[in-house]
């Protein structure tokens, strides 16, 4: 191995652009992202600093890796985790474990620094990489779509169930929230009702030449269970949304308050802990994602 790992400073207007340039050719992209988008998409304002991993060789970026910190919370415990994000590895060098490396030299620093885990969604090409050769375990995605059909929508409540929060880890909404609410405040909207709120993005899919409004949800805060119903209710008056969509870790607590739930098309939230106490729940959802 002739490369090395290091952290590139992604507000180096030169490392970013490595980067950018980078991220374009290993996925073919038609165009770069836009300049310093890197760095404000890992600004979360966590309790410890998100950063870039870069494999360099001969002075040229060859591979890269975002790690996104936000703050968790385990039965009152505070944890830092940090998600997996802007994988990367040039075309010409691929097969030479770069991604391996990187995400290995990843769990040696987050170690030594007392972070909580490691965290994300793979994409089809690393997921089986994270979970056979990187010691990730997986978590299946959920997906729920609720209509804004009035009687219709009210059979998906289930209003005998709890929502429990001991034994399980949850982010920090407000924070998650305030990072998506910064780099894209046009689309991500909070709905409120009593003392409980949901966010998430706002987004209009054209059928047969015609522009109808969505909801994707990215995470709620709940006060009490009884009002996930009043939140849904404000969120269709408001925006005369056609549905909302959740997609969740499969033993989320949040979960069993509403029916319906079906298999996400789309690999499932893996986890590699690295200083946390094992969790009976991952109350995670979409909105967690450095893309949402």
């Amino acid at each position: 191995m002739s490369y090395v790992i290091t952290i590139g400073e992604i507000t180096d207007p030169d490392v970013d652009l490595q980067v950018r340039a980078l991220i374009r050719d290993a996925y073919d992209s038609p165009a770069m992202l836009p300049a310093m988008f890197l760095a404000a998409n890992l600004d979360s304002k966590a309790t410890r600093p998100s950063f870039f991993l870069v494999a360099t060789e001969d002075g040229e970026i060859i591979g890269c890796n975002g790690f996104l910190a936000n703050d968790f919370f385990l039965d009152g415990e505070h944890y830092v985790g940090y998600q997996s994000c802007w994988s990367a590895t040039h075309p010409k060098h691929q097969g030479r474990k770069v991604f391996s490396t990187i995400i290995n030299e990843a769990k040696r620093i987050l170690k030594e620094q007392g972070a909580g885990f490691i965290y994300g969604i793979a994409n089809d090409r690393s997921n089986p990489i994270f979970t056979k050769n990187l010691g990730f375990t997986e978590t299946p995605a959920r997906m729920l779509r609720i209509p804004n059909i009035p009687f219709i929508r009210y059979s998906y409540f289930n209003k005998e169930a709890r929502y429990e929060t001991e034994h399980a880890c949850m982010v920090n909404e407000s924070q998650l929230n305030n990072h998506k609410k910064a780099q894209y405040p046009d689309d991500v909207k909070v709905i409120r009702y009593n003392r409980s709120w949901l966010w998430g993005k706002l987004l209009h899919k054209r059928k047969l030449g015609i522009s109808l409004p969505v909801f994707y949800a990215g995470g709620i805060h709940l006060d009490s269970a009884a009002d996930l119903e009043g939140l849904i209710k404000v969120l269709f008056s408001t925006y005369r949304v056609l549905f909302v969509q959740f997609v969740s870790a499969e033993n989320n607590t949040f979960n069993p308050l509403l029916r319906g739930w079906k298999r996400a098309k789309l690999n499932g939230f893996i986890l590699y802990n690295l200083h946390m106490p094992a969790c009976k729940h991952w109350n995670a959802m979409i909105g967690l994602l450095d893309i949402f």
